[in-house]
């Protein structure tokens, strides 16, 4: 019983690191628009990062490879 709300929290968990790697992205390229580059790189590197951490969540683990 506690398994599926436990596997609906980590999913809800993924789409919310996926908006804010969006939206990291998007205030990057703003900041790029505006010549920030070291915002833009710090935002830049917090999208990667958060889009990264969203597919090592949803990655299926495997028991013997």
């Amino acid at each position: 019983m506690l398994v599926p709300l436990v596997s609906r929290a980590i999913d809800i968990l993924a789409i919310v690191l996926v908006l804010v790697a969006a939206a990291a992205f998007g205030f990057g390229l703003s900041a790029l628009g505006q010549n920030e580059d070291f915002r833009a790189v710090y935002l830049m590197i917090v999208g990667a990062l958060a889009l990264r951490a969203s597919t090592e969540i949803l990655r299926p683990r495997g028991g013997g490879a």
